[in-house]
């Protein structure tokens, strides 16, 4: 049976159907594509490029040029940065509908890579600065966008100077949850992990052993009902 990434390819690769490419998207409504109309839509088919970005394959890398705005329509990836001595620092991820090289740049501010097969539709920047002149809402949406990554920076400042290792986890479970995940009823959330253990410790300036001490902790005080390599359920 193919997968999900090979039937929305399927879908990718087709031409002439109706009612169109991007009609079929289901992330289209959250996305800059929402500002396109009839005219700027045909073209965003006509000239768009849609791939595939396999497991553990970087789309971004930390440090050379990027011109190219992606939209993740299945999928997810980390974001991170390298220090001078080589450690890593996770600073976030991105899920489906989220986009990623918000604004161009020469140097990219970090590495996007793939946790899993992924599939994204890339946008060059040019063409999107064509688009906003007769679709001036498409630059409107990067701008708030591009606030929103800036709110989620400091989020993650105060997330690590300021919180305990339990709290630091809770919150990032418990926001994980209301982001991407379902509502189980009775004060209940499911949250998809796409991402490993160590990938959550990086990013939560966390040792692996201290976030597994965490994990533990939360459990006993009910706050996580129950977690493993797949998802993981929080109390509100």
């Amino acid at each position: 049976m193919a997968s999900s990434i090979e039937t929305n390819q399927a879908l990718c690769n087709s031409r002439g159907e109706s009612p169109g490419l991007c009609g079929l998207c289901d992330v289209r409504d959250h996305s800059v594509c929402v500002e396109f109309g009839p005219r700027e839509m045909a073209q965003a088919e006509r000239t768009m490029a849609r791939r595939t970005v396999a497991r553990k394959h970087a789309i971004m890398s930390e440090g050379e040029p990027n011109d190219s705005l992606f939209v993740v329509t299945q999928g997810s990836f980390l974001l991170s940065k390298y220090l001078e001595d080589g450690r890593r620092q996770v600073t976030g991820f991105i899920f489906k509908g989220d986009l990623m090289g918000v604004r161009p740049t020469q140097q990219s501010a970090y590495t996007a890579e793939a946790l899993e097969d992924s599939l994204v539709c890339t946008f060059s920047h040019h063409y999107l600065d064509e688009v906003a002149k007769t679709a001036p809402g498409v630059k409107d949406r990067l701008i708030a966008r591009g606030q929103n990554e800036y709110h989620r920076a400091q989020d993650h400042i105060v997330l690590l100077g300021k919180k305990t290792a339990d709290e630091r986890v809770s919150s990032f479970f418990i926001q994980l949850a209301k982001s991407i995940g379902q509502d189980l009823g009775e004060g209940r959330l499911e949250a998809p992990l796409s991402m490993a253990r160590q990938d959550i410790a990086d990013y939560l300036g966390l040792r692996l052993e201290t976030l597994s001490r965490t994990l533990g902790s939360l459990k006993s005080k009910g706050i996580i009902d129950s977690i493993s390599r797949k998802n993981v359920v929080v109390k509100t």
